[in-house]
Formats: structure tokens, C-alpha cells, sequence
């Protein structure tokens, strides 16, 4: 009898062991979403990625019914970004593409009204040329890239900080067969949502390569 009741205690310990691992290590589900700075809104990441609101738990959008971020390579997923006054926010993620090319973009929301919505893109989606390209020839039309202007193997866009509540710095990247470039566009958000490049700066070989 006295056998019996340490096995009873032993599988009462390991049952207790298991428990509580198991509410100390939630599945990716379960994890809590980024919150935003004003504590009302909720980033879930993921395979179908949302924005929530916090009070009633309503998904407000629906980023892969949107934005469909369902061929972004292993280990990038898509990625929020939250202005600090929680008006705005930058999605980092990464659309059908071609299988042999790399390819990232961003789009921006804004709140209007408790409402958000989507924000014009900064670039042309359609086009065969180069974010980066695109991007330089808007802020000056002088600017030109060679090294991975047309049709590049990798195009990416990401924002990478906000450094006020109207204000993001994006990093964009082109590489193609003829050499690769990139650099830091400084851009501004007017009260409607309109955006202009206010500051680029290319990245040096060194700078590149460090990017690297």
C-alpha cells in the first residue's frame, strides 16, 4: 500500500510538471500580439496575419486577405511597424512573386475616424523596375540606377523605424546581374495620408556591404 501511494504521488507530480510547461510554452497562436504604443490595437503575425481591436477582439484587417504575405520566405513573415502616436502603421511583407526572385514591399495604414485604411503605395506595384529606381526618380528625376534598375533577381522595400509620428525611413534594396544598389528614403506623411521623399541617401559599397 505504501508502494501504491508514492506512484500516485509520482504521476501526480509529472501531471503537474506537464501542466505547467505547457502554460509556460503557449503555441504560436496563443502568443500575445504586438501591441500598439496607445495600448488599443494588436498585431497577430503569423500565417494569416490581423490587426485587432484590443476591447472587443474584432479584427479590423485582415493582411492576407489584403495583402496575401503567404510566399514570404522562411523566417520573414511579415512584419509591423507602429507610428508612436498609434495613428499610423508600416506592414513589411512580402507578395506573390516570381520563384526565382526575392521580393518585399511595404504598405502603410492609416486611423481615420477609428476606421483604418489603406494608404496610397509609395511605389508602383505593376512596374518591372526596381523599387529603389522608382523611389530615387520620384525624389529627384536626375536620379538614375544602372545595377539592378530593370526586372532584378531582388527587390526589396522594408520601413525600417519611425522617427516621429509623421516621419518613416525605408530601406530599399535592388540586385540583378549588372550589381546591386541601395539606400535610405526619409519620408513624410501630411494629416490626409499623402506621403513625399523628403531625404535619400545611397548607401556607400562599404555601407552595403555591412548591410549585408
Amino acid at each position: 500500500m505504501k508502494y501504491f501511494g508514492t506512484v500516485l504521488i509520482l504521476v501526480a507530480c509529472a501531471t503537474t510538471f506537464v501542466s505547467s510547461n505547457a502554460q509556460e510554452s503557449p503555441s504560436p497562436a496563443e502568443e500575445q500580439p504586438s501591441i500598439s504604443p496607445d495600448k488599443k490595437w494588436g498585431y497577430i503575425g503569423g500565417d494569416t496575419p490581423k490587426l485587432v481591436k484590443l476591447s472587443t477582439d474584432e479584427t479590423v484587417i485582415d493582411f492576407f486577405e489584403q495583402r496575401n504575405p503567404g510566399t514570404a520566405p522562411a523566417g520573414q513573415d511579415p512584419e509591423l511597424l507602429w507610428a508612436p502616436d498609434s495613428k499610423r502603421l508600416a506592414l513589411n511583407y512580402s507578395p506573390p512573386h516570381a520563384h526565382h526572385t526575392t521580393y518585399e514591399t511595404v504598405a502603410f495604414y492609416q486611423l481615420r475616424d477609428d476606421k483604418w485604411v489603406a494608404l496610397h503605395s509609395p511605389v508602383d506595384e505593376a512596374s518591372d523596375r526596381a523599387q529603389l529606381a522608382q523611389l530615387a526618380r520620384q525624389y529627384s528625376p536626375k536620379n538614375t540606377y544602372q545595377k539592378g534598375d530593370s526586372s532584378p533577381v531582388r527587390d526589396n522595400l522594408k520601413a525600417r523605424s519611425w522617427t516621429d509620428a509623421n516621419t518613416a525611413i525605408l530601406y530599399a534594396y535592388s540586385a540583378a546581374h549588372e550589381g546591386e544598389a541601395a539606400a535610405l528614403f526619409t519620408f513624410k506623411f501630411d494629416a490626409k495620408g499623402n506621403l513625399k521623399i523628403v531625404k535619400m541617401h545611397r548607401l556607400s559599397a562599404k555601407e552595403l556591404e555591412e548591410e549585408q
